[in-house]
């Protein structure tokens, strides 16, 4: 065998040794259904502060999204129509930008005319302690505070399932 095909087998067999593990500098653990939401707090893009240090008897949808990612933006009609069907009754949706830049975030959610509150996840810090790993990630809270489901994806064609979802939180 020649030096050369030597070469990129060593090369291959040390690439296939490390791929496994990946290169992330931390390993993101998926949240479990049932445990009490992790607190955080989160400057909005409006000035004000999102606040999930303890359950305010409100049911709490949560979405991870970005700017970049076409299925975050085919989710947003219905985040939009599901907030207005359950604002009336306690439930509070918060978008969270995560994996983008701050400044194309805030054009993203002003191009979207969101009416429900949204903030910038700098360094995607609550996105790691809430296991999300990519967008778009939506989380269900319950009255209690705790992780009633976790949703991976794009949720334009979701919509039954996505309003049964919410009404468990009522």
């Amino acid at each position: 065998m020649s030096w050369k095909k030597s070469f990129r087998y060593s090369l291959l067999a040390g690439f296939l040794a490390v791929a496994p593990g990946g290169c992330l500098e931390e390993d993101i653990e998926p949240l479990k259904v049932g445990i009490v939401a992790p607190p955080f707090t989160l400057t909005l893009l409006d000035g004000g502060t999102a606040d999930m240090e303890r359950a305010n008897g409100n049911g709490h949808v949560l979405t991870f999204m970005a700017s970049w990612c076409p299925c975050s933006n085919d989710s947003i009609p219905l985040m939009k129509k599901a907030h207005a069907r359950y604002e009336a009754e306690g439930i509070e949706f918060l978008m969270i930008g995560i994996q983008d830049a701050g400044s194309k975030f805030e054009k993203f959610v002003d191009k979207w005319e969101l009416p429900f509150p949204a903030g910038y996840d700098s360094g995607d810090r609550i996105a790691h302690t809430y296991g999300v790993t990519a967008p778009p990630t939506t989380i269900f809270i319950d009255r209690e505070g705790k992780v009633k489901r976790v949703f991976y994806g794009n949720i334009k064609d979701k919509e039954e399932e996505f309003f049964q979802w919410t009404e468990e939180l009522l």
